[in-house]
Protein backbone atom coordinates (compact mmCIF):
# COMPACT_ATOMS: atom_id res chain seq x y z
CA UNK A 1 0.00 0.00 0.00
CA UNK A 2 2.98 2.10 0.75
CA UNK A 3 4.99 2.65 -2.63
CA UNK A 4 1.13 2.19 -4.24
CA UNK A 5 0.76 5.46 -2.52
CA UNK A 6 3.83 6.99 -3.12
CA UNK A 7 3.38 6.76 -6.85
CA UNK A 8 0.27 8.29 -6.92
CA UNK A 9 1.79 11.17 -5.51
CA UNK A 10 4.49 11.54 -7.75
CA UNK A 11 2.11 11.45 -10.28
CA UNK A 12 -0.61 13.84 -9.47
CA UNK A 13 2.42 16.29 -9.20
CA UNK A 14 3.81 15.60 -12.61
CA UNK A 15 0.20 16.35 -14.18
CA UNK A 16 -0.61 19.57 -12.15
CA UNK A 17 3.32 20.75 -12.94
CA UNK A 18 2.43 20.39 -16.49
CA UNK A 19 -0.64 22.17 -16.73
CA UNK A 20 0.64 25.31 -16.94
CA UNK A 21 0.18 27.52 -19.88
CA UNK A 22 -0.68 30.61 -21.44
CA UNK A 23 -3.68 31.82 -24.00
CA UNK A 24 -3.10 35.14 -25.43
CA UNK A 25 -5.37 36.71 -27.79
CA UNK A 26 -5.90 40.45 -29.18
CA UNK A 27 -8.05 41.84 -31.91
CA UNK A 28 -9.03 45.64 -32.98
CA UNK A 29 -10.73 47.64 -35.77
CA UNK A 30 -10.40 51.12 -37.18
CA UNK A 31 -13.45 52.53 -39.40
CA UNK A 32 -12.79 56.12 -40.94
CA UNK A 33 -15.62 57.17 -43.37
CA UNK A 34 -16.06 60.55 -45.04
CA UNK A 35 -19.79 61.17 -47.01
CA UNK A 36 -20.45 64.63 -48.53
CA UNK A 37 -23.17 65.76 -50.87
CA UNK A 38 -23.99 69.23 -52.26
CA UNK A 39 -26.14 70.71 -55.35
CA UNK A 40 -27.95 73.75 -56.78
CA UNK A 41 -31.35 74.17 -57.52
CA UNK A 42 -33.94 72.15 -59.24
CA UNK A 43 -31.44 68.69 -58.55
CA UNK A 44 -30.98 66.32 -56.14
CA UNK A 45 -28.08 64.65 -54.28
CA UNK A 46 -28.26 61.45 -52.39
CA UNK A 47 -25.18 59.37 -50.60
CA UNK A 48 -25.10 55.97 -48.50
CA UNK A 49 -21.93 54.33 -47.11
CA UNK A 50 -22.45 51.44 -44.59
CA UNK A 51 -19.23 49.87 -43.06
CA UNK A 52 -19.32 46.56 -40.86
CA UNK A 53 -16.74 44.53 -39.37
CA UNK A 54 -17.36 41.19 -37.59
CA UNK A 55 -14.37 38.98 -35.87
CA UNK A 56 -14.10 36.13 -33.27
CA UNK A 57 -10.91 34.22 -31.77
CA UNK A 58 -11.03 31.38 -30.46
CA UNK A 59 -8.15 29.69 -28.81
CA UNK A 60 -8.32 26.49 -26.40
CA UNK A 61 -5.19 24.68 -24.89
CA UNK A 62 -5.39 21.03 -23.83
CA UNK A 63 -2.58 21.16 -20.74
CA UNK A 64 -4.74 23.80 -18.64
CA UNK A 65 -8.16 22.39 -20.11
CA UNK A 66 -9.10 26.34 -20.74
CA UNK A 67 -10.46 27.89 -23.72
CA UNK A 68 -11.07 31.57 -24.29
CA UNK A 69 -13.33 33.21 -27.07
CA UNK A 70 -13.35 36.88 -28.35
CA UNK A 71 -15.51 38.24 -30.64
CA UNK A 72 -16.11 42.17 -31.82
CA UNK A 73 -18.48 43.51 -34.17
CA UNK A 74 -19.18 47.07 -35.01
CA UNK A 75 -21.34 49.23 -38.07
CA UNK A 76 -21.13 52.46 -39.22
CA UNK A 77 -23.57 53.83 -41.20
CA UNK A 78 -24.13 57.59 -42.93
CA UNK A 79 -26.85 58.74 -44.90
CA UNK A 80 -27.55 62.28 -46.31
CA UNK A 81 -29.49 64.38 -48.75
CA UNK A 82 -29.86 67.40 -50.48
CA UNK A 83 -33.00 68.51 -52.31
CA UNK A 84 -32.91 72.13 -52.99
CA UNK A 85 -35.50 74.18 -54.68
CA UNK A 86 -33.49 77.02 -55.58
CA UNK A 87 -29.64 78.29 -53.83
CA UNK A 88 -27.02 75.28 -53.03
CA UNK A 89 -27.73 72.89 -50.18
CA UNK A 90 -25.78 70.28 -48.57
CA UNK A 91 -24.15 67.91 -45.83
CA UNK A 92 -21.02 66.90 -44.14
CA UNK A 93 -20.24 63.88 -43.00
CA UNK A 94 -18.06 62.10 -40.77
CA UNK A 95 -17.85 59.17 -38.41
CA UNK A 96 -14.48 57.35 -37.11
CA UNK A 97 -14.58 54.37 -34.77
CA UNK A 98 -12.52 52.19 -33.21
CA UNK A 99 -12.75 48.31 -30.96
CA UNK A 100 -10.06 46.85 -29.47
CA UNK A 101 -9.73 43.75 -26.96
CA UNK A 102 -7.11 41.59 -25.63
CA UNK A 103 -7.36 38.88 -22.92
CA UNK A 104 -4.27 36.75 -21.49
CA UNK A 105 -5.07 33.26 -19.57
CA UNK A 106 -1.72 32.48 -17.94
CA UNK A 107 -2.80 29.10 -17.37
CA UNK A 108 -3.11 27.41 -13.67
CA UNK A 109 -5.55 28.79 -10.97
CA UNK A 110 -5.41 32.14 -12.24
CA UNK A 111 -8.52 33.06 -14.34
CA UNK A 112 -6.20 35.79 -16.64
CA UNK A 113 -6.80 39.33 -17.79
CA UNK A 114 -9.41 41.20 -20.12
CA UNK A 115 -9.57 44.43 -21.27
CA UNK A 116 -11.90 46.26 -23.84
CA UNK A 117 -12.49 49.35 -25.30
CA UNK A 118 -15.09 50.63 -28.40
CA UNK A 119 -14.88 54.24 -29.28
CA UNK A 120 -17.48 56.43 -32.00
CA UNK A 121 -17.05 59.97 -32.62
CA UNK A 122 -19.89 61.14 -35.35
CA UNK A 123 -19.59 64.86 -36.89
CA UNK A 124 -21.80 66.37 -39.42
CA UNK A 125 -22.96 69.77 -40.58
CA UNK A 126 -25.47 70.83 -43.07
CA UNK A 127 -25.71 73.79 -44.73
CA UNK A 128 -27.72 75.76 -47.37
CA UNK A 129 -28.45 79.01 -48.69
CA UNK A 130 -31.90 78.54 -50.98
CA UNK A 131 -34.87 77.28 -50.84
CA UNK A 132 -35.10 73.44 -50.11
CA UNK A 133 -33.79 70.99 -47.65
CA UNK A 134 -31.09 68.95 -46.50
CA UNK A 135 -30.97 65.63 -44.02
CA UNK A 136 -28.15 63.82 -42.43
CA UNK A 137 -28.23 60.90 -40.51
CA UNK A 138 -25.32 58.40 -39.24
CA UNK A 139 -25.29 55.97 -36.56
CA UNK A 140 -22.77 53.72 -34.61
CA UNK A 141 -23.12 49.94 -33.14
CA UNK A 142 -20.08 48.29 -31.06
CA UNK A 143 -20.21 44.82 -29.58
CA UNK A 144 -17.72 43.39 -27.72
CA UNK A 145 -17.57 39.69 -25.95
CA UNK A 146 -14.89 37.74 -24.28
CA UNK A 147 -15.45 34.58 -22.00
CA UNK A 148 -12.27 32.04 -20.66
CA UNK A 149 -13.40 28.83 -19.16
CA UNK A 150 -10.69 26.73 -17.10
CA UNK A 151 -10.83 23.75 -14.22
CA UNK A 152 -10.89 26.53 -11.87
CA UNK A 153 -13.46 29.56 -12.79
CA UNK A 154 -14.88 31.78 -15.78
CA UNK A 155 -14.56 34.98 -16.59
CA UNK A 156 -16.94 37.24 -18.98
CA UNK A 157 -17.21 40.73 -20.06
CA UNK A 158 -19.68 41.89 -22.55
CA UNK A 159 -19.94 45.33 -23.83
CA UNK A 160 -22.08 47.85 -26.38
CA UNK A 161 -22.36 51.00 -27.43
CA UNK A 162 -25.08 52.55 -29.61
CA UNK A 163 -25.02 56.32 -30.87
CA UNK A 164 -27.65 58.45 -33.70
CA UNK A 165 -26.93 61.32 -35.19
CA UNK A 166 -29.74 63.05 -37.41
CA UNK A 167 -29.98 66.91 -38.39
CA UNK A 168 -32.26 68.77 -40.89
CA UNK A 169 -32.21 71.87 -42.89
CA UNK A 170 -34.56 73.61 -44.87
CA UNK A 171 -38.34 74.68 -45.63
CA UNK A 172 -40.33 76.56 -47.83
CA UNK A 173 -38.85 79.88 -47.08
CA UNK A 174 -35.31 80.39 -47.79
CA UNK A 175 -32.45 79.53 -45.77
CA UNK A 176 -28.75 80.48 -45.27
CA UNK A 177 -27.86 78.66 -42.08
CA UNK A 178 -25.23 76.23 -40.85
CA UNK A 179 -26.01 73.15 -38.67
CA UNK A 180 -23.14 71.43 -36.96
CA UNK A 181 -23.53 68.47 -34.60
CA UNK A 182 -21.10 65.86 -33.06
CA UNK A 183 -21.27 62.91 -30.91
CA UNK A 184 -18.35 61.45 -29.04
CA UNK A 185 -19.22 58.45 -27.18
CA UNK A 186 -16.81 55.11 -25.65
CA UNK A 187 -16.79 52.31 -23.16
CA UNK A 188 -14.12 50.36 -21.77
CA UNK A 189 -13.60 47.48 -19.00
CA UNK A 190 -11.02 45.73 -17.46
CA UNK A 191 -10.66 42.28 -15.13
CA UNK A 192 -7.21 41.75 -13.90
CA UNK A 193 -6.32 38.71 -11.54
Amino acid sequence: MVRGFAVSAVFVLLLSSAAVAAIGQAQGYLMDNQNNVATTGGGSALNTNGLNVSQSQLATDQSSRTTSYQGEVGSLNQSAGAFPVSGVLGANQSGVASGVQAQVHPGGISIGAQDQDVDALLVQDLFGEGVGMALALQNFVGIQTQVTFSLFGASANFQSVGVVQYDALGGPNPVNNVISGGADIGAGQSVAP
